[in-house]
């Protein structure tokens, strides 16, 4: 049988790798979503942890310490702030990155489709001709065969000796002896 060979098969290799791509990236935007997450949710731990010592406290010793809290925690803000809008700026990326993986899954899906049909269209036609090949060996054979069934009656007619014709007429009749 011939070899099946996909004039597209390169197109469907790069697509491949191009899907592969895309998800390492997406799994690497993932990871680093998690660790802001991770950044996001310590820091408020600790704000929270802060406010709760402060909160247990006599006023006396709570003031200068609440002042100093106050005053960081606008820092804390900040970098809370600062920490949402790259944990946004990640999520857009990893929608961006995303729609293009379902486009390139897409693609791949389409293509390794219209692959199949296409192996299966060359399996038929392969034995197609592999069914003409041997329906045209049948039919010789069978001719063959035919040719050969009539063959042995003419040669032992052409290859006999009429006995009458070298002798007479047998009192048995007419008679004929096969030559070899």
């Amino acid at each position: 049988m011939k070899r099946f060979k996909w004039p597209l098969q390169r197109l469907l290799d790069v697509t491949i790798q191009r899907e592969r791509a895309l998800k390492a990236e997406l799994l690497a935007l993932s990871r680093e979503m998690a660790e802001v997450h991770q950044e996001i949710f310590r820091r408020q731990t600790v704000l929270r942890t802060l406010l709760t010592d402060l909160a247990g406290e006599e006023f006396p010793e709570r003031i200068p310490r609440q002042r100093l809290f106050l005053d960081s925690s606008k820092a804390a803000k900040k970098i809370l702030d600062r920490l949402r809008a790259q944990l946004e700026e990640l999520q857009a990326r990893r929608e961006a990155v995303m729609a293009k993986f379902i486009k390139i899954r897409a693609s791949r899906e389409t293509l390794e489709r219209i692959r199949e049909e296409a192996r299966q269209q060359h399996i038929r036609e392969q034995l197609n001709l592999e069914q003409k090949a041997l329906d045209e060996s049948a039919q010789i054979s069978f001719a063959r065969n035919m040719k050969l069934a009539k063959l042995p009656q003419e040669a032992v007619d052409s290859n006999s000796i009429k006995v009458e014709s070298c002798c007479g007429p047998s009192p048995l009749g007419s008679s004929t002896i096969a030559g070899s």
